[in-house]
């Protein structure tokens, strides 16, 4: 899809080129511009067209392709080269072959570099076929013409200018937002993906908004620029993730490997300490008793460390074993304890892998994201971008964070960020820490919020009446490089 940019490059080219067909009295012309390939050569890019004679308002599709080199090998690229102007008139050859329709004859044509106050080359006008005066057959481009160009080209060339240097200024707005969704994606491979989907779902259910002819929402339109804010918003929604701890963004079970290792080299430790203890065959049953009570208190840490729900009684045991201690050294009086208080903590939290320290840091991500993007000069149109991604974790109850807003603060785009966020967070399937809820069951936990006064009710029938929720296999699966 073209940027606001280029359509108002485009639509500026060729308001200038009749100007010039106005001016100058010709049937014809086309602009150029100047840019630069893949390998960094500057070339001249057919941009913008018309034959008045033929109705040609536009670049035909088999010309947009069309680029020169700056050289002798072309006109335009001979015009582009010397940057002065050439005029050729009275041909008469049954094709010229030149720059403009193919098979449309051309009698004359003047080609004009299009030169800034600064003497910057920005691109190449062609005008063919002068119009004769009443009562001639012909006419030619003569130093009137000329003069004329050269008086139009230089204000042509300051707007060409102005307008390409939106573009490039949208290219690299562009370019900066897909750079820190990379780094974001880098430091949490887990996530990978889930920014752009969020950003498709944001996408998808803006239009549908757009298309609503009655309801609260017939009177919501996100123009162009608005569509661009929310696609800056949701793609950088959680930059501020760059601020958490790698081992907290990444963690995927309740304890930390290294801690699972620490609680396993002890519970070896303590079967060496009980062989050690209960020697002889009279001690044979009371070891073996021991032994397996050690054993399956090991395998119900290891089941609670998954972060799936935790049964009550399950938590109660697990507190328990905070008393399961093996004597190591008698004459020092030294123990060796199952389970520390810390670890036990971690063990019984209720759902997920995060404490409740762990979680407020990752929650902390989003007054990072608005931190960090308050700090880009957005530009016009744009300037809401922080505070839509800021808010999309708030709920319309004030249950949310991290600011705890009601509905009348938060932004139609969050909460539709919310809803989109929400629901690829259930249904991705590249989650070590669990596994991908179905979608009907995704929607199903979306629908309780809404009954919550926690999503908005309109949105969510939007979403789920029009089946915005449903991305292609290709952006499902997509992941930025």
């Amino acid at each position: 899809m073209e940027t606001m940019s280029v359509e108002n490059l485009s639509r500026d080219l060729h308001s200038i080129l009749n100007s010039y067909l106005d001016l100058i009295g010709c049937d014809g012309g086309s602009i150029y511009t100047l840019e630069k390939n893949e390998s960094g050569e500057k070339v001249l890019v057919f941009k913008a067209m018309i034959t008045r004679s033929l109705g040609i308002r536009a670049v035909p599709d088999e010309l947009k392709s069309a680029v020169f080199t700056l050289d002798e090998e072309s006109l335009v690229g001979k015009t582009g080269f010397h940057q002065k102007t050439f005029k050729e008139n009275r041909l008469v050859e049954e094709e010229y072959k030149m720059e403009v329709v193919p098979k449309f004859q051309t009698h004359n044509v003047l080609s004009a570099p299009l030169l800034t106050p600064r003497g910057d080359l920005v691109g190449v006008v062609q005008l063919v076929n002068k119009i004769p005066a009443e009562g001639e057959t012909q006419a030619d481009f003569d130093l009137k013409d000329e003069r004329l160009c050269g008086i139009v080209s230089s204000q042509a060339a300051l707007a060409i200018e102005n307008s390409t240097l939106l573009v490039e200024q949208e290219k690299i707005l562009d370019g900066f937002v897909n750079a820190c969704v990379t780094a974001i994606e880098a430091r949490d491979p887990v996530t990978a993906g889930h920014s752009q989907r969020v950003c498709d779902l944001a996408v998808n259910l803006a239009g549908v908004v757009n298309q609503t002819p009655i309801g609260p929402l017939a009177f919501i339109n996100f123009n162009h620029v608005q569509m661009r804010e929310l696609r800056y918003a949701a793609m950088l929604h959680d930059i501020g993730k760059i601020s958490v701890r790698e081992n907290v963004l990444q963690k995927e079970k309740k304890l930390y490997p290294w801690e699972l290792e620490q609680i396993e080299m002890r519970f070896k430790l303590m079967r060496m300490a009980l062989k050690q203890e209960l020697t002889g065959d009279q001690n044979k049953l009371e070891l073996v008793r021991k032994t397996k009570e050690l054993d399956q208190a090991l395998m119900l840490i290891r089941a609670a460390n998954e972060p799936t729900f935790l049964p009550t009684e399950v938590s109660q045991t697990i507190l328990e074993l905070t008393k399961l201690k093996v004597v190591i050294d008698s004459d020092k009086q030294e123990w060796c304890c199952a389970l520390h208080k810390e670890e036990s903590e971690r063990l019984r939290i209720p759902r997920g892998s995060l404490s409740t320290e762990e979680r407020t840091e990752i929650e902390k991500h989003v007054s990072f994201t608005y931190e960090i993007l308050k700090m880009v000069p957005w530009g016009r149109g744009l300037e809401n971008v922080p505070v839509i991604a800021h808010r999309h974790h708030e709920k319309l109850d004030g249950t949310g964070y991290p600011q705890h807003v009601k509905a009348e603060e938060i932004p139609i785009q969050s909460r539709m960020l919310t809803i989109c966020d929400i629901y690829d967070a259930l249904t991705a399937k590249d989650r070590p820490y669990k596994a991908a809820i179905p979608v009907d069951k995704a929607l199903s936990i979306l629908e309780d919020e809404v009954k919550q006064g926690k999503l908005d009710a309109i949105l969510f029938k939007l979403f789920l009446d029009s089946k915005a929720y449903q991305l292609p296999a290709a952006a499902k699966d997509k992941k930025v490089a």
